[in-house]
């Protein structure tokens, strides 16, 4: 899941006459040269130069004509189209839809068509992102890492703090909300606040080695990384949880740090903010393990229709994954995390060499299909503890019933 999607639902499905709109080419049986294999995305501005690059070079190289549409509400157009038949043989998206499109059908399994060895390829949260049913299916190729981290104002912050108690020393002394200044910018919400709920091994879902999803939200340690938010993190920071109040007092110069991801450095510098960017100090002796988020090829069910169009689409997507060249590109222009194992932090800059120990880290963001249950329980009692004062144990238990109860639902 990355800053686009958290905790967003999926939003009703559109009909595919009107989708036609979104994408001027719809895959399969919609009409038009669909070339050798279709490709849908939602990239970036920033991200488009380097991607066209890489697909011209590949079709270049291999005599093909692979193509790519863009979409402004790619989840519709990939859920209808893929339900009716059609769409693209490659999707790109993060993780979070792994889970729930492969329960639906609408993914590929590509394990025995792929010739590479996953572990020694890709970081070991790429691998955990691009596979489900318990590992035994591999249904994308991973091009890219996100995680949040922790962000310094290197002209508030001489050297980035490798304890949580240098941490909260400076945030002590620079917090005095009554003249706009505050010790530390970071929205809250579950994605967010993943490494503090997590540094004392709790966590609010895993899948167990019998491949069923449990919840551990009721879990002391959980419960601990919750008051170590109430008391240690939520006196520094805007009441405001939302993203944009709590963006702007670090954009403004107005606080030593924030917690925040790739996506932001460049607003953040643009605003004249010298940025630094460093893993989560460590609590206590232990280490904050933030979500981590991993951009990827989808494999769509369509592969399943013409060896051919798999062939070409599969050749695109193993091309890009281990091309080192176009991550370390992507990581230069847009501060993105390159999961390539032969890619060490030496090679990369400051910032994403910060971003990188993070997700190396990290905790893959679950891609079971019970994890959507989670995040509204979740936020729902984090904000009861901490905006209206009720009790952590009574409170997270109620969210852990209540995630069950759906669950069963």
């Amino acid at each position: 899941m990355d800053r686009r999607s958290v905790l967003k639902g999926a939003s009703g499905i559109a009909a595919a006459s009107t989708l036609s709109g979104c994408l001027g080419i719809l895959g399969g049986g919609g009409g038009g040269n669909q070339g050798d294999a279709m490709l849908w995305h939602d990239l970036t501005e920033s991200e488009m130069d380097l991607f066209e690059s890489s697909l011209e070079t590949y079709n270049e190289e291999e005599d093909l004509d692979v193509q790519a549409e863009a979409s402004g509400d790619l989840r519709n157009s990939v859920e209808t189209t893929l339900a009716s038949g059609d769409g693209p043989e490659l999707y790109r998206w993060a993780q979070d839809w792994a889970g729930n499109h492969y329960q639906r059908d609408f993914l590929y399994d590509a394990s025995d068509d792929i010739d590479i060895n996953l572990e020694e390829t890709f970081s070991e949260a790429a691998v955990q992102a691009i596979q489900v049913d318990g590992g035994n299916a591999t249904i994308a190729l991973p091009v890219a890492g996100e995680t949040v981290s922790l962000l310094y104002n290197k002209d508030i912050v001489d050297s980035p703090p490798e304890t949580f108690a240098e941490m909260e020393s400076i945030m002590q002394e620079y917090n005095d909300p009554n003249n706009g200044k505050f010790g530390l910018s970071h929205p809250i919400n579950a994605y967010f606040a993943s490494a503090w709920m997590h540094a004392f091994g709790g966590y609010y879902f895993q899948v167990n080695d019998d491949g069923e999803g449990v919840t551990g939200l009721d879990k002391e340690e959980t419960k601990r990384g919750m008051e170590f938010l109430r008391e240690r993190i939520w006196p520094y920071v805007p009441a405001d949880t939302n993203a944009g109040p709590q963006q702007a007092i670090f954009q403004n110069g107005n606080a030593p740090f924030a917690v925040n991801g790739p996506w932001i450095i460049g607003t953040f510098e643009n605003n004249g903010i010298d940025v630094g960017v460093t893993s989560f100090p460590t609590v206590e002796g232990n280490t904050p393990s933030p979500y981590t988020g991993t951009q990827m090829w989808y494999f769509s069910a369509r592969m399943a229709d013409d060896e051919d169009r798999r062939d070409a689409a599969l050749g695109y997507a193993e091309y890009v994954s281990q091309s080192e060249d176009h991550q370390l590109a992507n990581a230069e222009a847009t501060s993105a995390i390159p999961v390539l194992n032969s890619i060490s932090t030496d090679d990369l800059g400051d910032q994403v060499s910060g971003f990188k120990g993070s997700y190396d880290g990290g905790i893959a963001m679950p891609n079971h299909p019970k994890m959507s249950a989670v995040w509204a329980p979740t936020e729902d009692a984090m904000y009861a503890v901490l905006q209206d004062g009720a009790d952590i144990d009574s409170r997270f238990d109620e969210a852990a019933e209540t995630v069950r109860s759906n669950w069963e639902g």
